[in-house]
C-alpha cells in the first residue's frame, strides 16, 4: 500500500528547534528512524603517521593564523585554572589524563540555555 505525503511548509530552522527540545531518548529514536542523519564516515578512522603529522601541522598553522602568529604568554590563563606555563610543565601522562577528563564530558547531557538574539558574549 502506498501512501502519499503532502508537502508541509516547515523550514529547516523549525525542524532544528523541535530537535533541540527533544529528550536524548527521542533523539536516539529519531536517528534509528532516519539513519541518514548520522555522520557519514568517508574513510577509516586510522591514519598513517605521515597523515597524522600532516593533520597536526595543518591544525597548528590554522591556530597560529587565528591568533595572529603570536604565541600566548606563559602567564596567560590557559585551561582550567592553569596558566600555559603550568600546563606545559606537566608530565605527558598528566596532560593525557586531563584531556581524557575534559574530553569525557557527555555533550548531550549538558544543559542548553536559551539566550536572547541580541545577547553579547562576556568579556
Amino acid at each position: 500500500m502506498s501512501q502519499s505525503l503532502l508537502p508541509l511548509p516547515v523550514t529547516v530552522e523549525q525542524i532544528a528547534a523541535v530537535i533541540r527540545h527533544m529528550s536524548r531518548a527521542d533523539r536516539q529514536q529519531l536517528l534509528q528512524l532516519v539513519p541518514e542523519l548520522r555522520p557519514v564516515r568517508l574513510r577509516s578512522q586510522s591514519r598513517t603517521a605521515t597523515e597524522a603529522r600532516t593533520a597536526v601541522e595543518r591544525l597548528r598553522e590554522q591556530v597560529m593564523e587565528a591568533v595572529g602568529h603570536q604565541f600566548p604568554s606563559p602567564t596567560a590563563p590557559f585551561l582550567g585554572r592553569r596558566t600555559l606555563a603550568e600546563y606545559l610543565d606537566l608530565e605527558e601522562g598528566e596532560r593525557a589524563r586531563l584531556w581524557d577528563e575534559w574530553g569525557g564530558a557527555d555533550w548531550e547531557d549538558l544543559k542548553e540555555l536559551e539566550v536572547r538574539p541580541d545577547a553579547l558574549p562576556a568579556r
